[in-house]
């Protein structure tokens, strides 16, 4: 019985991840850095920034070169299913998603994929609490450094409690 229940617990937790249906918001491809793409320096950088809340932004990183994949500074999210508070969180998800690039960017011991997560805590204006988002990032590279980044932003209630 208890390994029924156990089952059942286990199917109900995949289930309801997969309902959620999570979409990411950045989408990063790295490929055709050549011998090089080991340092992560990369040529042609293109960034499409998301047009509805449908299409996730696009970061095309190409080419040996010497700049680093990351996106720039002033971006602009739809996030609007995410942020309620009216507070502008962008570039505070910016440089949590360009920490978890370069933490993709670590691989030790051949490690090719991988995950990260960063939490950003923001005092919310219409009450005496804070919003916390979290910055999850999810990435599979080949041995030559190619692949790709997902980037996901979701909103929590972890400290949604009065100050």
């Amino acid at each position: 019985m208890r390994k029924l229940l156990f089952i059942l617990s286990l199917c109900l937790i995949g289930f309801s991840s997969y309902a959620e249906n999570e979409k990411p918001i950045v989408i990063i491809h790295k490929s055709n850095g050549g011998y090089w793409a080991w340092l992560n320096l990369y040529n042609d950088i293109l960034y499409t920034p998301e047009m509805d809340e449908n299409t996730p932004a696009t970061l095309e990183c190409t080419g040996a070169g010497w700049s680093a994949c990351r996106i720039p500074r002033q971006n602009t999210y739809t996030m609007n299913q995410v942020n309620t508070s009216g507070i502008d969180i962008t570039m505070l998800v910016n440089d949590a998603i360009n920490e978890i690039i370069g933490k993709s960017e670590e691989r030790t011991r051949g490690v090719l994929q991988g995950s990260a997560s960063k939490t950003i805590a923001v005092r919310n204006n219409s009450r005496n609490s804070m919003d916390t988002y979290i910055v999850r990032g999810i990435w599979q590279y080949n041995a030559y450094g190619e692949g790709t980044i997902k980037i996901y932003l979701t909103k929590s209630n972890m400290l949604d409690h009065r100050i």
